[in-house]
This record gives C-alpha cells, sequence and structure tokens, in this order.
C-alpha cells in the first residue's frame, strides 16, 4: 500500500515537472520575444510550489528511506534534487528583478532545466512504463513540439496585423485554448498561416487527448489482469496446498487402518 502511495505521488509530480519544464521553455522564448512582467512574476509562485513539492519527494522517499549511508555519499547522490528544491526562477526575477542579465537568465535556465529532468527521470520510472507501451511519450514531445513552436510561429505571423495578439502570452493562450477545442473565440487568426496553425492546434490536441484516453484505459486494464493473475496463482497455491494435505491425510489414514488390522490378526492369534 505504502509503494502504491509513493507511485501516485510521484505520477502526480512528474506531471507537475513537466509542466515546469514547459513553462521554462515559453517563459524563455518569451524572454526574446517579448514577455510581461507580470507573467514572469506568475511563475515564480509557480516555481515555488514545484519546489516545494520536490521536497516532500526527497524528505518522504529519500531522506527518512536512506539505509546507513554518510551524508556526502548521500548529497552526491542526491545533488538534482537539493538544486531542483530551490526555487532559482523565483529567486532571480521575483526577488533580485536581475530581467537585464541575458548570461545569469540563461544560466538559470540550464541548470533548472537540467535538474528538473534529472528529477523527473528518477520520479517517473514507474511512471513511464505504460507510456512508453503505448508511445504517450512521444505523443507528448510532439504535443509540446507544437505547443512551443506553434505558438512563437502564430506570434510573428500575427503581431502587428492581429490587435488581438499584442503580446507571447496572447498566442500562447490561442494555442492552449486551441488544443483543448475549447474555442472561447476571444482571439481569431487573420493571417492564412494563422488559420492553418489553428486547425495544427486542434487537430493534434485532438489526437493527444484521444492516445490519452487508450492509454489510461490500457493501464486500468493491465492492472486489473495483473490483479487477476496473482489471484490465480493464490487461489492455485491454496488448492495445491489444500490437495497436499488431502493426500497427507489419506496417507495417515492407510497407516492406521493397517495398524488396525495388525492389531485384529495379533487378537485373533491371541484367541486361538
Amino acid at each position: 500500500m505504502d509503494r502504491h502511495y509513493k507511485v501516485i505521488f510521484e505520477a502526480l509530480l512528474s506531471v507537475l515537472i513537466l509542466l515546469e519544464l514547459l513553462f521554462l521553455l515559453l517563459i524563455s522564448i518569451g524572454f526574446i520575444l517579448g514577455i510581461k512582467s507580470d507573467s514572469v512574476y506568475t511563475f515564480g509562485f509557480w516555481d515555488i510550489i514545484i519546489g516545494i513539492f520536490i521536497l516532500f519527494d526527497f524528505v518522504l522517499f529519500r531522506v527518512i528511506r536512506r539505509n546507513n549511508q554518510n551524508n556526502w555519499s548521500f548529497i552526491l547522490e542526491n545533488w538534482v534534487y537539493i538544486i531542483a528544491i530551490i526555487p532559482l526562477f523565483f529567486i532571480c526575477f521575483n526577488l533580485f528583478q536581475l530581467f537585464d542579465f541575458k548570461i545569469i537568465i540563461g544560466l538559470v535556465g540550464i541548470i533548472r532545466i537540467y535538474a528538473l529532468l534529472k528529477v523527473f527521470q528518477i520520479t517517473s520510472q514507474e511512471v513511464r512504463k505504460y507510456p512508453e507501451k503505448t508511445k504517450l511519450d512521444y505523443a507528448t514531445f510532439v504535443l509540446f513540439l507544437v505547443l512551443i513552436f506553434g505558438s512563437c510561429i502564430f506570434f510573428l505571423i500575427e503581431k502587428g496585423v492581429n490587435p488581438e495578439v499584442p503580446s507571447y502570452e496572447s498566442a500562447i493562450w490561442y494555442a492552449l485554448v486551441s488544443m483543448t477545442t475549447t474555442g472561447y473565440g476571444d482571439i481569431v487568426p487573420v493571417t492564412a498561416v494563422g488559420h492553418i496553425l489553428g486547425i495544427v492546434f486542434i487537430l493534434t490536441g485532438m489526437g493527444y487527448v484521444s492516445l490519452t484516453t487508450a492509454t489510461l484505459a490500457y493501464s486500468f486494464i493491465d492492472l486489473f489482469r495483473k490483479e487477476s493473475r496473482k489471484a490465480t496463482e493464490k487461489l492455485g497455491k491454496t488448492a495445491e496446498g489444500l490437495k497436499n494435505s488431502s493426500v497427507t491425510q489419506e496417507e495417515k489414514l492407510d497407516k492406521v487402518l493397517e495398524r488396525m488390522d495388525e492389531m485384529e490378526k495379533k487378537i485373533d492369534e491371541m484367541e486361538k
């Protein structure tokens, strides 16, 4: 049961880390294309939330459960966790507002992405089994690729000619709304390329949702199959144990009957 809690928590953490990585990439592009400071500050608070979740995972499943391991070797083994826990983005931008230091921004982004990728690699070991079987991991990569590059191209094409796309955040919002097929209608493309990108966003989102649904169904069926197999094996072992026990009891009964026959023979001989 404890293992199930660990898998569920790390599955949730893996999803949150994926979102963090996606936001980091979008924010990095936003620094080039132009992004509002409010968006950067909002992401800083998200960075703190992810750090707290990683801290919980580190304490509950690494620190508490570590064996007789010295501190130095433990730090060397889990140093990426320590870096991932620190909300570097929040510290650099929300606290010190280092917007003009491009080198620092690049270094923070690289360190943060590397640490999160390593933590994701560790926490998603159990979770990745089903997506790897159903190719959902490749579909997720394609989804992120379409979202990142599609929103970037949409902004470059629509800015200046579409008053509804004043900033890069608007392009991201349009891409997300189109992928979820929600269609609020608050942003409408005016260029031919924009319309084509809208179709690509919609088809990509629909395909991904269909594949995700199939993966969830497969995971539940596979889990039910494993539990059924375990129950069958357990029942088989119980039946085998009962059979062996029955054979043993029959052998004991045969021995008792043989002794009774011997005693009857001896009594008959004594009477004669």
